[in-house]
């Protein structure tokens, strides 16, 4: 008895000083580091969804690296967030960004998963349409007025793939994926219409 109540009197010490270490190192981060420190648990919290639907749902087999890379999304579209969004104070530019990022992350992820179940090395045109945004992003230097033309070369260029990329699938198949590229296209359009809105509130 008296065994059981010293370990637990360890334990609880043990936790409390760490605890007091963790939020002691948090204080005297700077600005960048409690950034990414909060990027890095939510990108974990995020995680944990499809890592409870894996034991949960019987088809969900994903390997140990699948989940690696998702967590890599996860934390670099937050931290794209988070380094992006804080260079402009209009509500707009913010907005835009997290449409656009979000739209990015939906595409990649759901691009990534139908690659790897249906194994048509086909689809992987659709990077093309991230990598339009990540160099355009570049070029413009993250201002407005050249992010609002580069999420409209993006919804231009998966418009154009949705149109000239041979299909195959069955007709329900073949609706849902054309409302899902309608989605995307919407999306990106929106983004690029918040950067343009930032642009001319910056010009007058």
């Amino acid at each position: 008895e008296a065994g059981r109540r010293l370990f637990g009197f360890a334990l609880w010490i043990f936790c409390e000083t760490l605890g007091g270490i963790v939020m002691e190192n948090i204080t005297r981060m700077d600005q960048l580091g409690k950034t990414i420190l909060r990027v890095a648990l939510g990108a974990l919290a995020l995680l944990m969804v499809p890592l409870v639907a894996s034991r949960l749902v019987p088809a969900w087999n994903w390997p140990a690296g699948a989940f690696v890379r998702v967590y890599v999304l996860f934390f670099g579209t937050g931290m794209a967030y988070a380094l992006i969004a804080r260079k402009m104070g209009a509500w707009t530019y913010k907005v835009g960004v997290g449409v656009a990022l979000v739209a990015g992350f939906a595409l990649g992820w759901s691009n990534m998963v139908q690659v790897a179940d249906s194994g048509h090395p086909e689809n992987l045109v659709y990077y093309s349409v991230l990598v339009v945004g990540l160099v355009g992003a570049l070029l413009a230097r993250l201002q407005p007025r050249g992010l609002a033309r580069t999420l409209f070369a993006m919804a231009a260029t998966l418009a154009l793939i949705a149109v000239i990329l041979p299909s195959g699938a069955p007709h329900d198949m073949a609706r849902r994926m054309a409302i899902g590229h309608g989605v995307y296209v919407v999306l990106f359009t929106a983004s690029g219409l918040l950067f343009r809105h930032t642009s001319l509130a910056e010009s007058k």
